[in-house]
């Protein structure tokens, strides 16, 4: 929803409650430039005074009306707006005590996530969402929020929050209850009038029906009780069934779960309006978020939505105004000190088995980026791709001996204009002096525009192109070499590895010895470069230093 409909909406909402003065206010406030950034919301009465310049300086008490427009604002659009709905919640807290307004311009501002999860409640048709995020991002606290404001707008319909332990489910129940019922930290009845829940440690529920019926909200563990009188009409909300990753490891465990999940948690639900929220890490192709996925992907009602911890080039999606931020040197620290596998799943929410991998890191040999003073031979190989989802793979090989260093690379998934003057600087970087092409889809013209490059910048390098065999598949040629690559190839350790080299090694780690990896180009071109080093010196031939 935009600023304009968010303020038609409250003009909208003022014009029914027969308030004129409330009107006028509003009204007013909308004349000044200098207003609007007050009007989102956003600010604290410091910050509000800066923002209304001059005027504000002129006038306290003119800047404390305005201050005060803003808070009528966010009330009047808070029961129709999620979003307003946890900055008019949070309004009288402490600056440095909120939750919502440090991160909005990450979460609502760049990733629209309260957005999302409005029109997700407001679409009758809307079925089933998930939501993967990094740990530590706040999706946990945006769910109480969304708790609250759901019961708000409904306090007789039938909720359900379940996670895979008793103690969050219990934090969980304790900041929803905090929100609606705490008076000196919250301003929820000013936003909603339905008068005091009762509320249930013991039974974690709270409620607005008579005794015995069942509760608008009702907090469990997916190994503890969901029965009882906990039942779902209107949300059921899931958040982390999966424990940790030694569970992902297990596909029986998995599956254990899912049908747990299908045969206790969903025979909750009444009717057939309940809408699903499900929260969680996709630590596995065969965990829930992902079963799902994979059942229901492209049919009406379902969304799958995913924000990793930071792009393709380290730069974070969570830099918040916030002491609780992922800066981009915390990610990269993050990184080097945990094996791939894990950070794909659970900072990039890329799902990977643990299970059958051919090339896990334990088995790989790596260097810190000291060369052997002499090299038999500089070259490299190069695995083409155009973009639309595959990556261009050319890794540098720096053969001495029985060792194969690949100290450099080109990793790209950008189209022949970005990838074509990496490729070319790439070879000039290394002093490579041969190199060969996959020839397959056009391979060959893309060498030769390479080639073309290299002479305009005077520089000269052996290049060839090779047609692959159409009768050896891509995984089969990859198994054949894997000892090769396993033995013979030594790569960069954490500590000297470029993003797009991190990227490289996560996704040749995450290869699965069936094939069935959402990408293979890494693990490609090592298998071509393998391939092209046997083909030049034959697999028992030793090399030695010259006598002369």
């Amino acid at each position: 929803m935009t600023d304009n409909e968010l303020i038609a909406k409250a003009v909208e909402r003022v014009k029914r409650s027969s308030d004129p003065d409330s009107l006028h206010l509003l009204i007013e406030s909308l004349r000044l430039p200098e207003k609007r950034d007050i009007l989102s919301g956003r600010f604290g009465f410091g910050e509000a005074m800066a923002r209304v310049g001059q005027t504000a300086q002129r006038d306290i008490k003119l800047a404390k009306e305005y201050y005060e427009i803003a808070h009528r604002f966010a009330l009047f659009c808070a029961p129709e707006d999620f979003d307003m709905f946890m900055i008019a919640c949070e309004w009288l807290r402490e600056p440095n005590a909120r939750f919502y307004l440090p991160r909005r311009g990450v979460l609502e501002g760049r990733h629209r996530l309260a957005s999302r999860l409005q029109s997700f409640i407001d679409d009758p048709g809307a079925k089933f969402m998930s939501i993967s995020m990094p740990p530590g991002t706040g999706k946990t606290t945006v769910i109480k929020f969304l708790l609250a404001y759901i019961i708000g707008r409904a306090p007789k319909d039938l909720n359900m929050y379940v996670s895979y332990a008793d103690r969050v489910a219990k934090a969980v129940y304790q900041g929803v209850s905090g929100i609606i019922t705490d008076k000196t930290e919250y301003c929820y009845d000013d936003v909603f009038h339905n008068g005091t829940p009762t509320v249930s440690a013991e039974d974690k529920t709270i409620s607005y029906r008579r005794k015995g019926e069942p509760p608008a909200l009702g907090c469990a563990s997916i190994d503890g009780s969901v029965t009882g009188i906990t039942r779902a009409n209107a949300f059921l909300i899931t958040d982390d069934l999966v424990r940790n990753a030694e569970e992902a490891r297990s596909p029986e465990r998995l599956e254990t779960l899912y049908q747990n999940y299908q045969d206790t948690v969903t025979s909750r639900m009444i009717g057939d309006r309940v809408k699903q929220i499900m929260l969680g890490t996709i630590w596995s192709v065969h965990d829930p978020i992902s079963r799902t996925k994979r059942e229901h992907e492209g049919e009406k009602g379902y969304i799958f939505f995913r924000i990793p911890v930071c792009d393709r080039n380290g730069r974070s999606n969570f830099n918040y105004d916030h002491p609780d931020n992922y800066t981009d040197e915390r990610i990269a620290e993050i990184r080097k000190n945990m094996d791939p596998v894990t950070f794909r799943c659970l900072y990039l929410q890329d799902p990977v088995e643990r299970g059958g991998l051919m090339f896990a890191e334990n088995t790989l040999r790596f260097f810190n980026g000291v060369l052997p003073e002499e090299c038999d031979e500089i070259s490299f190989v190069c695995d083409v791709a155009y973009g639309g989802g595959d990556s261009l793979s050319m890794p540098v090989l720096y053969v001495c001996g029985q060792n194969v260093y690949v100290p450099d690379l080109v990793f790209s998934k950008g189209d022949k204009s970005e990838t074509q003057p990496e490729v070319v600087d790439c070879i000039v970087r290394n002093s490579c002096q041969m190199g060969e092409f996959e020839r397959n889809n056009g391979g060959d013209m893309y060498a030769e525009r390479v080639d073309q490059e290299l002479r305009n910048r005077g520089y000269v390098c052996n290049i060839t192109s090779r047609r692959t065999s159409n009768k050896t598949s891509k995984l089969a040629r990859i198994q054949q070499y894997s000892p090769d690559i396993r033995q013979r190839f030594i790569f960069l350790d954490r500590d000297h590895r470029t993003p797009e080299y991190s990227d490289f090694m996560e996704e040749l780690c995450s290869f699965l010895a069936t094939g069935k990896s959402p990408h293979d180009d890494a693990p490609d071109s090592l298998a071509l470069a393998a391939e092209y080093l046997a083909r030049k010196f034959g697999a028992a031939v030793e090399f030695f230093r010259k006598p002369f």
